[in-house]
């Protein structure tokens, strides 16, 4: 009988932004430990084990996490790969590998056995026993099993890749937080620094208003402009405190967690753009669109081979009033009613969605690096247009606040100094971060890892 059997990864929490405006940020160059550079960028045609880039090859590995070693950005990358997250894809990417290591049985059906006994009745009155026994062996035809297995090895090529974009995109996502928490351990150290300064002003007007120098409204203004402050660097601390979890949790860590360290721009320089554009082959998204075409091609080949009708061998014995028969035969279906042209015709289809899928990735992944890379630069263009100024920003509002208590400024000045100050402070910290956003997601997209 005809059996057939058909078996049939930004990031919107991070704000824009990014600037180096104190000695914070050399302390912690000092500091940062050597990162190694990663790649994405594989063959296709190597083989499954090494097809997941950076970080899926460590899904099944061991990774020691110790609490006394900083999160810095190559520990996030060796931590991605031991995340829940990443224990899932190792799971699925199993859950694949079984049904291939099953893809190659002989067939998808079993051989059948069957026996019957009983009395005949003879017109002479005697009743003899009889019986008979029969085996069906079935057998594939049309390569039937060996479609099978291309078309789960095709399936399980695709899961690899589709896990290592997915990878990729925790990956970024992690680094993105990082960063973000540096962004943030650098408001809470200018919130603390205006906080000290408003405590300053705050004490330098209570003594002139002793000493007769200025209006009890100075005292007011400088107390209410020290709360300010200081309720400020509490709410930067909880900021930080909030996404410092939220990293940990990325990583599968519990609190209190490793200290956060590293310097908010990564080092070196990404690829030129052409250089970018043309290996956009080898970016995960589009191996995995490539995968997902190639399993879609086996599953159209393995229904194909369907249609082939799957014949069975049969032998009988029997014994009948003493005389013992041997019977050997061969079952044939006719394809006529059902040739499994329904899933043929679905799976053909299926690989016409599938190379639509990758001709709009590859679109997709080009105008991608074309973003990236403006980004990339405008970031770029804007924090050296304010670096210079990081300076000059310290030196004022210390000026400012030194001024008052040498009686040389009034009050107002000295708030509308702090004022502009901390204007320059944010824009400048805020361009630090848009451009080392932009800068992580360049690299991470050209399969390197910022260091």
């Amino acid at each position: 009988m005809i059996i057939a059997r058909l078996a049939v990864r930004d990031a919107s929490r991070h704000p824009t932004a990014a600037g180096n405006i104190n000695r914070i940020s050399t302390q912690r160059r000092q500091k940062r430990p050597e990162v190694l550079n990663g790649m994405f960028h594989l063959s296709i045609s190597r083989r499954i084990a090494t097809a997941a880039c950076v970080v899926v090859p460590l899904l099944t590995s061991s990774v020691r996490v110790n609490a006394e070693e900083a999160l810095t950005r190559a520990r996030i990358a060796e931590l991605v790969s031991a995340a829940p997250a990443s224990r899932v894809s190792a799971a699925e990417i199993s859950v694949a590998r079984a049904s291939t290591a099953a893809a190659g049985v002989l067939s998808l059906e079993n051989p059948a056995v069957s026996w019957m006994g009983g009395v005949r009745l003879n017109p002479d009155g005697s009743k003899p026993f009889a019986s008979v026994a029969s085996l069906s062996w079935p057998i594939d035809l049309g390569g039937q099993r060996s479609a099978r297995i291309d078309a789960a090895k095709a399936e399980e090529h695709a899961v690899v890749a589709t896990n290592s974009d997915a990878a990729r995109r925790q990956l970024l996502a992690a680094l993105l937080q990082h960063a973000l928490v540096l962004q943030d351990e650098r408001q809470v150290a200018l919130a603390a620094v205006r906080r000290l300064l408003a405590q300053r002003l705050a004490a330098a007007a209570e003594k002139r208003r002793a000493a007769g120098e200025v209006p009890a409204l100075d005292v007011t203004l400088a107390l209410l402009q020290a709360g300010r402050d200081a309720a400020a660097e509490h709410s930067a601390q909880g900021a930080r405190d909030a996404d410092r979890q939220g990293l940990l949790t990325l990583l599968g860590l519990q609190q209190p967690g490793p200290a956060v360290e590293g310097v908010l721009v990564p080092e070196g320089d990404p690829p030129a753009l052409q250089a970018l554009l043309a290996s956009v082959d080898h970016r995960t998204d589009v191996r995995a669109a490539k995968a997902s075409m190639d399993a879609a091609r086996a599953r159209w080949g393995r229904e194909r081979a369907a249609r082939w009708p799957t014949i069975s061998i049969l032998a009988q014995y029997e014994r009948d009033d003493g005389a013992n028969i041997g019977l050997l035969g061969l079952s044939v279906p006719v394809p006529l009613l059902n040739a499994n042209r329904s899933a043929a015709a679905t799976s053909a289809a299926e690989v016409d969605a599938a190379r639509a899928r990758l001709d709009a990735s590859m679109a997709g992944a080009t105008g991608n690096i074309r973003e990236l890379y403006a980004r990339y630069l405008a970031t770029k263009t804007a924090l050296d247009a304010l670096a210079p100024s990081a300076k000059l920003i310290e030196q004022t509002a210390a000026l400012a606040t030194r001024a008052y208590e040498l009686g040389e400024s009034d009050l107002a000045s000295v708030l509308l100094a702090h004022r502009e100050v901390l204007d320059a402070q944010a824009a400048l910290l805020d361009a630090e971060h848009a451009h080392a956003n932009a800068k992580i997601e360049l690299l991470i997209s050209a399969g390197r890892l910022p260091r």
